[in-house]
């Protein structure tokens, strides 16, 4: 079962952002910007194709992740698999452990194991908590922290599985902890 969960963090790890900014634009992404390996900082400073580019390939690895758990015949870790896509994607080997925030490889991970229905949710509380706090990472942790619970509360109503609130717990925890380091990177650039 570890192999898997490597493999999956091996997949997150691929520096999606890195290389299409530098194949479009010529620059180390985590050197412009906000300095996030991610869609948004690319979009903004690379332009719209090498943002849906990244996109798409960072919902890509949290898409494989989930395929690369249903391989060996335990039953919960496509659900867990994702989770380590998106500690790879945000914490990547191959970028000194500087990467992005992990939004589009859970995404990826949840259209593989449970339905858009989860995803979209997801982004409605994370962007529903923007408007009320508006702060980007501030209101991730909310959501981070909100949306297990969420989940929960679905299934006990038998609108989603025990596998989906596995899934979205445990890919929460790596947002959850990128968000607290932006969070703590910021207060270190202010004072």
């Amino acid at each position: 079962m570890f192999r898997y969960l490597l493999l999956a963090y091996v997949i997150g790890s691929l520096p999606v952002a890195y290389l299409i900014t530098r194949w479009f634009v010529r620059q180390d992404i985590r050197e412009i910007g906000s300095r996030n390996a991610g869609t948004t900082n690319v979009t903004v400073n690379a332009g719209w194709v090498p943002g849906l580019l990244t996109l798409v390939g960072d919902m890509g690895k949290g898409y494989l992740a989930a395929l690369v758990g249903k391989i060996p015949s335990v039953p919960v870790l496509p659900f867990v698999t994702p989770a380590f896509a998106i500690a790879g994607h945000n914490w990547p080997v191959w970028l000194g452990f500087r990467g992005g925030g992990g939004l589009a490889t859970f995404v990826g991970g949840c259209l593989a194991v449970s339905d858009w229905s989860v995803a979209a949710a997801g982004i409605c509380l994370w962007g529903l908590l923007y408007l009320l706090c508006r702060d980007h990472d501030r209101s991730a942790v909310l959501a981070c922290v909100l949306a297990p619970g969420a989940v929960w509360a679905a299934h006990q109503a038998a609108y989603h599985s025990v596998q989906t609130v596995i899934f979205v717990t445990t890919s929460s925890v790596p947002i959850l902890l990128r968000r607290l380091q932006s969070i703590k990177q910021k207060v270190r650039l202010e004072l």
